[in-house]
């Protein structure tokens, strides 16, 4: 057998939603070939940026989750019923939504419960790296509109009190 194949044995005995490090292979075989594995792997959810991997959940029909991510741009298949109401109004069923505007639109509700479920569906570290960027976004810009009502942001976004308060629910998690 070879060292692509026990890689990818290897794989499907791994937890969904658990953040993986391509060290666990290195019993295995070296690290050029974990690498070159890893990146032809259709199993795992790349993220490049920490150099680790979730397993890559592909629905049945006897298992109902909420989403499944592509690795080739960061879409998932949002279904509405895994949340307390559905932010995307266009849609009422499942659709394709970017995962940073499903992040953020349910950030934006500061319900707790949705939050929870964020982090559930695509890491903690994903939800805070989401939350920091927009409120980085929103205080570069310097103000905000609020239908139709423009509040000027001054200070620091990490001592906004929406966002701390969303920093406690995450780490709630």
């Amino acid at each position: 057998m070879s060292y692509a194949s026990l890689i990818r044995n290897k794989i499907h005995t791994l937890d969904f939603n658990t953040e993986y490090s391509p060290s666990i292979f290195a019993d295995i075989a070296s690290t050029e070939t974990i690498k070159k594995t890893l990146q032809r792997s259709t199993d795992i959810i790349a993220k490049t940026s920490t150099k680790k991997f979730y397993r890559r959940y592909l629905p049945s029909h006897s298992d109902m989750h909420p989403y499944a991510v592509f690795d080739d741009s960061e879409h998932t298949i949002f279904d509405p019923t895994a949340y307390t109401f559905n932010c995307f109004w266009q849609t009422s069923g499942r659709s394709k939504q970017s995962v940073s505007s499903v992040i953020r639109n349910y950030l934006a509700t500061m319900n707790p419960k949705d939050v929870h479920t964020l982090c559930q569906n695509f890491g903690k570290g994903r939800v805070k790296s989401e939350l920091i960027q927009k409120y980085k976004a929103m205080y570069a810009q310097g103000s905000v509109n609020i239908k139709g009502l423009e509040v000027t942001l001054k200070g620091r976004y990490d001592r906004n009190p929406a966002f701390l308060e969303l920093m406690r629910m995450i780490d709630d998690c």
